[in-house]
């Protein structure tokens, strides 16, 4: 199957990288997902200055990341440029955090998809 926001043969590549184990592969996508609504939240308390800064840069850096490593990589770029956007302003802009929103709640879902489709085929 074919996904618009993640590519699904980077949980294989994660799953190799973690020594071939499959299960750390699907409990590190599993651990992402449970995250997910609480970097959501970090970034969204600063938007706009309403919130400080640094809790939301951080849950940027870590979201562009670990989306990186599930294969999320449009949330990745996307996540990496409100960082630095956010960075250069002082706070996240309101049209960033909620295109991040977007992104991130398909990007989720897409992934759901894959690891259980992965998990069927185990």
């Amino acid at each position: 199957m074919s996904y618009e926001h993640i590519d699904a043969a980077r949980m294989t590549v994660l799953a190799r990288e973690l020594a071939g184990d499959h299960l750390a592969c699907l409990r590190f996508i599993d651990d992402f997902l449970r995250a997910w609504e609480q970097r959501r939240t970090r970034v969204l308390h600063a938007v706009d200055a309403s919130g400080p800064i640094d809790d939301a840069l951080a849950a940027l850096l870590t979201l562009a990341t670990s989306s990186a490593m599930v294969g999320a990589d449009t949330l990745s770029t996307v996540a990496r440029e409100l960082h630095s956007e956010a960075r250069s302003l002082g706070s996240v802009p309101s049209r960033g955090a909620d295109r991040l929103a977007r992104i991130g709640a398909a990007s989720c879902e897409e992934l759901q998809h894959a690891a259980q489709s992965w998990r069927l085929a185990s």
